[in-house]
């Protein structure tokens, strides 16, 4: 029977358990309406599938319908689970929270812990150290880790405003 029912209806058994439970716990209305939503499905089911029972085929039109009423929501709000799709379609907002975070930039905090070294930093860099070994000085020194690369973008940052 798993076989029969899983491709059709897209579910486990243990989901459908999970279904009826929640089917269960649904106003009396709904239920009806999910009874006669099923009904109808059954006759395109029917059509879809001529091989399945008439039983069998009541059964996961009753369970396409539950699904179809909002049982495969997030929490209930109407937010369908995202299948392949909708997962493609959300590809602009994660580009636009990614741009968020690279607008926002790095955490201020290392920032104004780096600027408090920062007579330390430039004394250094004037003697010529490179950007690597300052950041292994200030890792060692001052238990303060951070990149090279991000003590270059200070370095241009800090200075162009100085010059």
């Amino acid at each position: 029977m798993e076989d029969v029912f899983n491709p059709v209806t897209g579910l486990t058994l243990t989901e459908r358990n999970r279904l009826f439970s929640w089917i269960a716990s649904l106003p009396e209305e709904q239920r009806v309406a999910i009874f006669q939503t099923g009904y109808k499905k059954t006759f395109q089911l029917q059509k879809e599938r001529p091989d399945l029972p008439g039983r069998l085929s009541r059964y996961c039109a009753f369970v396409l319908a539950a699904r179809r009423s909002g049982w495969d929501t997030i929490k209930g709000k109407g937010y369908r689970v995202a299948q392949k799709e909708q997962y493609e379609d959300f590809t602009h907002l994660r580009q636009a929270k990614v741009a968020g975070l690279l607008k926002r930039g790095r955490n201020p905090i290392l920032k104004h812990k780096v600027l408090a070294y920062w007579g330390e930093i430039r004394e250094l860099k004037i003697a010529g150290t490179g950007f690597r070994p300052i950041a292994e000085y200030l890792f060692q020194s001052r238990k303060l880790k951070v990149s090279p690369s991000y003590l270059m973008k200070l370095w241009h940052e800090v200075e162009e405003e100085n010059a």
